[in-house]
């Protein structure tokens, strides 16, 4: 019976070393000098005539650097050296003689061309532990590394990851530059807009509140009342943001009624709900409690249920609904407004895209609610998912946990 070439098994931590390599956001992109160069010099040290800059995909092995080998950007993973790298972050493989070796002796490259001999590989592995794949260099021939060598290629190996960390770090800082350009945009234009409101409205109360008739002077007091209550909910996201930015807010969960929750943020809206002409209802409300942060949560609902009345048009429903699911209770916020389109749901959460669309009253926003709720969310584990059509209205739906891994023993508020 024929020998039949050797898989490499998955790594124990598999789901957690991909989480890791993905991050790095290097799958798929162009060749660069960088890694080449430190290729090249691998092969040169080691007096090879191949070296590769190899990364274990799910499926796949993906080359950085290809040096003296004209293969394609990839090959399966089945058919990786290196995928029995990774299996020890700490060691080296070591292969003199693939001949030799029950685990590559039949392999197609030992057998067929380019007739692989030798292998050797250093993992590439992150500050954290996971080996992405490997800095390896190979040879047509039996052979084996000098002391020497091996290290001078574990050191190349490093400066792989060193330039890894280089990009992430890059990338770190152009999203933290959007995010600080997004924050002072909106305060430059959109906070800018309702204070202006204000201003202009309290200067023309102030020169005509003699000449004006009672019912002008509410209209008046009306309007600017209503442009306070913009530029409040515009700060209090700002401040709210702000602080998520810079991790400076804090995470206090607490056992809330739900009902308390519901009735707190419904009472605080159906004002603005009226004044669009908009039925604002709650159904199947559980009379159950949450351990969870009053402010986050209370926050994730005023926000959707606000933008809700913001994209609905004067006579439309709003409804929110909670229940229970599992170890879970789902928040659903519906209404029948304006719906979004398959490109702008797509762009929903990212900052880069977020900006403030006026409402079918012409309302005003700062764009950042919905990035306050996904993260609120986020922070108790759960999530924020959200279905919409134009002109059929959206569903925004928050499930959380009913408990964290270590209930707080505290009264319900």
């Amino acid at each position: 019976m024929g020998k039949k070439m050797q898989t490499a098994p998955l790594p124990e931590n598999e789901a957690q070393r991909q989480q890791a390599l993905e991050r790095y956001d290097i799958l798929d992109t162009s060749f660069e000098d960088i890694y080449d160069e430190i290729a090249e010099l691998a092969a040169c040290l080691c007096q090879t005539p191949m070296a590769l800059i190899s990364l274990i995909d799910r499926n796949r092995q993906w080359f950085k650097a290809a040096i003296g080998l004209p293969t394609p950007r990839e090959t399966p993973r089945e058919m990786a050296f290196c995928a029995h790298a990774i299996l020890q972050p700490n060691a080296a493989l070591i292969v003199p003689d693939a001949m030799l070796d029950r685990r590559f002796s039949d392999h197609p490259l030992v057998t067929g061309d380019p007739h692989i001999r030798f292998y050797a590989g250093i993992p590439l592995v992150t500050s954290d532990g996971y080996a992405l794949g490997t800095l390896c260099t190979l040879d047509t021939v039996p052979r084996t590394l000098t002391d020497q060598q091996e290290r001078s290629l574990r050191t190349l190996s490093r400066q792989v990851m060193s330039q890894f960390e280089l990009r992430l770090l890059v990338r770190y800082l152009r999203e933290a530059n959007s995010s600080k350009e997004k924050f002072f945009s909106i305060i430059a234009h959109d906070l800018r807009t309702p204070f202006n409101g204000i201003l202009g409205l309290s200067e023309i109360l102030q020169s005509t509140a003699l000449d004006c008739t009672p019912q002008e002077v509410q209209e008046l007091a009306t309007d600017i009342c209503t442009s306070a209550e913009t530029a409040y909910g515009l700060l209090e996201n700002l401040l709210q943001w702000a602080k998520l930015e810079t991790q400076s807010v804090a995470f206090a969960p607490t056992e809330i009624l739900i009902s308390t929750a519901v009735d707190r943020v419904t009472k605080l809206l159906t004002g603005a709900a009226q004044q669009k002409n908009l039925r604002l209802q709650v159904l199947s409300l559980p009379a159950q409690t949450i351990v969870a942060d009053a402010n986050m949560l209370h926050s994730i609902l005023q926000n959707l249920i606000a933008n809700s009345i913001k994209f609905t048009p004067p006579g439309g429903t709003i409804t929110l609904e909670v229940r229970e699911q599992g170890s879970t209770i789902q928040f659903h916020v519906r209404d029948s407004g304006v719906g979004m389109s398959p490109e702008q749901l797509a762009r929903l959460f990212q900052i880069e895209h977020s900006k403030s669309t006026p409402g079918t009253a012409g309302e005003k926003g700062s764009g950042l609610g919905l990035l306050l709720c996904q993260q609120f969310a986020q922070q108790h584990g759960g999530q924020i998912q959200v279905a919409s059509e134009l002109g059929k209205g959206t569903e925004f739906t928050v499930t959380l946990p009913r408990f964290p891994a270590e209930p707080a023993d505290v009264p319900a508020t």
